[in-house]
């Protein structure tokens, strides 16, 4: 009898250990809630549009997933399993609109080629030709 008594003893204690409330965590969740409403909302990632692998005219083989309506591109060397080289377009702020009524998406339009955030790889071009420059090798054509 003892034994069984010893077994429910501490099953009892931990049932209510669980019944007990406290009122920190109604607190914090006003807090959390706050927070969510002040945060601003996450942008996705641009969707990958098309994906061409291409041999350049060192016979290299690259291939290219290019993301969203030309707004960035991951160019991997090699292996598809390589590591991806990030390229996009740089921005340029235009000048202040003189109409105030103007959206704000024109303010910054992308100019020029793709580039790596180094500047040392560059990619020009879509579809079956391109021009890229990789790091440490110089502009060339590839056919895909």
């Amino acid at each position: 009898m003892n034994k069984k008594l010893l077994l429910i003893a501490p099953l009892s204690m931990l049932a209510l250990a669980a019944c007990s409330k406290s009122e920190a965590p109604a607190a914090d969740a006003d807090a959390t809630k706050t927070a969510d409403a002040s945060a601003a909302p996450v942008k996705m990632p641009p969707p990958i549009t098309a994906q061409e692998t291409y041999r350049c005219a060192d016979n290299t083989i690259v291939h290219i997933d290019f993301l969203g309506a030309n707004e960035a591109a991951d160019i991997r060397v090699g292996d598809k399993t390589a590591a991806a080289i990030r390229v996009s377009p740089e921005v340029e702020a235009a000048a202040a609109p003189a109409d105030a009524t103007a959206p704000a998406a024109d303010a910054a339009k992308p100019a020029g080629p793709l580039k790596s955030v180094d500047g040392e790889t560059v990619l020009t071009g879509s579809g079956q030709q391109i021009n890229l420059k990789l790091a440490g090798k110089g502009a060339q054509t590839c056919k895909g």
